[in-house]
C-alpha cells in the first residue's frame, strides 16, 4: 500500500507538473514574439538624447563646418564636399539619425510621460524634441513635424520652418519650470540647468526669425556662467568618445583639415594672415588657436582639427548649447535694438571667459569701434555688430548653429566661399526621403536661400 500510495503521490505531483507546463506554454502562444513590448520611457530617452548628440556633433556638423569656413576638405569625397559637389544621397545619415533614432521616440516618450503625469520626463524630453527640430529645419528648412512619426502616416507634409520654429518655441515654454537641475541627463555632461538651456534654445529660435527683442528676453533666462551642456565624452574607447575625435583620427584620418579654411587666419599671428587676424593690442589668440589646431608628429594634413591636445581630444566634451552662445545672442541682440552699451557689457563677459582660459583678452571700450579705431566699421553700431559676430563664429568652432548664423545674417561675418562666389544655403532633401515620400520639396538646390535666411 506504501508502494502504490507513493507511486500516486508522484503521478499526481507529474499531473500537475504537466497541468502547469501547459498553462505557460500556452500563455507564451499567445505573445508574439516578432512585436516589441514597451519599454521604460526613461531609459527611450537616454536614447533620443543620443540620437541629438549624434545629429549635432556627428556628419552633420563636419558638412556644416565645411560650408561656413571652419573645415577643408583634403582627401577622398570630402575633397569634392568641399567644392561644394554634393548629392542628395549625402545626407541621408543625419536625417535618419534624427528621425528614427530621435523625434520618433521623443514622441512615444512624450505621450508615456502624459499618461503617467510625469512632469520632469514629459520637459526633457521636449526640450529635446525642440533640439533636434530646430537643428533639422536650420540645416533643411521646411522638415515633416505635424504628420511625422504617426503611425500610419507613411508619407508625412513638410511643415513651413516658421511653423516648425514656433512649435519648437511652444514645446520650450511648455517645459518651464518642470525639471529642476538637469536630471534624465545621462549621454550629458556640464552643471547646465534644463529651465536655463530651454531659454537659450528659445532665443536661438527667436534670433533665427529676427524677432530681437524676444531673443533677448529668452536669452536674459539662459544659460548663466558655468551652465553650459555638453555630450559627455569622459571614456576613452571607441563609440563613447569624442565624434570629432573618431573621425579625425581613428577612422578617417586626413579626410578633413583646416588648412585654408576661413577660420584659421583669423586666430593666427603669422605674416601670412595679415588683414585677416583678429588679434590686435587687446587680444592675444595664440593659445586659441592652438587648442584648436594642430600640426605636430601627428598630424594627416597641413592644419588639422586639433584631435591631440586640444578641442577635439577623445575626451574632450562636446558643447551643445553654452553660456558663450547666450551672451553673444544677448549682445547681437542689444546691438541691433541699439543698445550698444548692453551690447558691449555682453561681449564683454565673453572675452573675460575667453581671458580666463587663454589669457590676453582685455575688455573693449566704446571708442575701439568705428571708424578709424581698434574695430572698424562705417558706425560704432556696424563695428561692433560684427565683432560680436566674428567672435561667436570663432568661440562655437565645430558647431552647427553659426552656419545658421552666416546665412542668417547675409554672411555678415566675411566668410569666402572656396568654389564659386555663393555659399551654400541649405542641405540637399535626402535620397532616402526622396524615394518614400512624394511629398518631398523638389527642386530645392545647394543654394537656395531657407525661408528664414533670405
Amino acid at each position: 500500500m506504501k508502494k502504490i500510495s507513493i507511486i500516486v503521490t508522484i503521478g499526481f505531483a507529474l499531473l500537475l507538473g504537466v497541468s502547469s507546463c501547459k498553462k505557460e506554454i500556452n500563455d507564451i502562444n499567445k505573445t508574439n514574439p516578432n512585436q516589441f513590448s514597451g519599454a521604460d520611457a526613461s531609459l527611450m530617452l537616454t536614447g533620443a538624447q543620443l540620437a541629438n548628440v549624434m545629429l549635432n556633433e556627428g556628419e552633420s556638423s563636419r558638412t556644416a563646418g565645411m560650408f561656413c569656413g571652419y573645415f577643408k576638405g583634403a582627401d577622398r569625397q570630402y575633397l569634392s564636399y568641399s567644392d561644394y559637389s554634393m548629392t542628395a544621397g549625402d545626407f541621408n545619415s543625419g536625417w535618419s539619425t534624427a528621425y528614427i533614432d530621435g523625434l520618433a521616440q521623443c514622441r512615444i516618450i512624450r505621450a508615456a510621460a502624459a499618461k503617467s503625469n510625469n512632469k520632469v520626463l514629459m520637459a526633457v524630453s521636449s526640450i529635446t524634441e525642440a533640439h533636434l527640430l530646430l537643428t533639422l529645419s536650420g540645416l533643411w528648412g521646411d522638415i515633416p513635424n505635424t504628420q511625422a512619426c504617426i503611425d500610419g502616416i507613411n508619407e508625412p507634409t513638410f511643415d513651413k520652418m516658421l511653423d516648425v520654429h514656433k512649435y519648437c518655441i511652444n514645446l520650450l515654454d511648455s517645459s518651464m519650470g518642470k525639471a529642476s537641475g538637469n536630471a534624465l541627463s545621462v549621454p550629458y555632461a556640464g552643471s547646465f540647468k534644463w529651465d536655463e538651456v530651454a531659454n537659450t534654445l528659445k532665443a536661438r529660435a527667436l534670433l533665427r526669425m529676427k524677432d530681437y527683442a524676444g531673443a533677448a528676453a529668452a536669452a536674459a533666462k539662459g544659460i548663466k556662467k558655468g551652465g553650459d551642456m555638453y555630450a559627455n565624452h569622459a571614456t576613452e574607447s571607441p563609440g563613447a568618445w569624442n565624434i570629432f575625435y573618431d573621425f579625425l583620427d581613428y577612422n578617417r584620418g586626413g579626410y578633413l583639415g583646416c588648412d585654408g579654411s576661413y577660420i584659421s587666419p583669423l586666430l593666427d599671428t603669422a605674416a601670412s594672415a595679415k588683414g585677416k587676424t583678429r588679434n590686435n593690442v587687446k587680444t592675444t589668440e595664440t593659445k586659441r588657436f592652438y587648442n584648436y589646431f594642430y600640426n605636430g608628429k601627428y598630424s594627416y594634413t597641413a592644419l588639422d582639427p586639433n584631435f591631440f591636445d586640444g578641442i577635439f581630444t577623445p575626451t574632450s566634451n562636446y558643447t551643445l548649447v553654452s553660456y558663450a552662445e547666450n551672451e553673444l545672442i544677448l549682445a547681437e541682440c542689444n546691438q541691433r535694438i541699439g543698445n550698444s552699451a548692453a551690447a558691449l557689457v555682453n561681449l564683454n563677459n565673453v572675452r573675460a571667459e575667453l581671458n580666463a582660459s587663454y589669457g590676453s583678452y582685455m575688455p573693449y571700450d566704446i571708442a575701439d569701434f568705428g571708424p578709424g579705431s581698434l574695430i572698424k566699421g562705417a558706425t560704432v553700431g556696424e563695428a561692433m555688430l560684427k565683432e560680436i559676430l566674428v567672435e561667436k563664429y570663432v568661440s562655437l568652432f565645430g558647431q552647427i548653429e553659426t552656419f545658421c548664423d552666416v546665412r542668417r545674417t547675409g554672411n555678415l561675418v566675411g566668410v569666402t566661399p572656396y568654389k564659386g562666389t555663393s555659399l551654400p544655403a541649405r542641405f540637399l532633401y535626402p535620397q532616402a526621403e526622396i524615394n518614400s515620400n512624394k511629398n518631398t520639396p523638389k527642386g530645392a538646390g545647394l543654394f537656395d536661400a531657407l525661408e528664414l535666411f533670405k
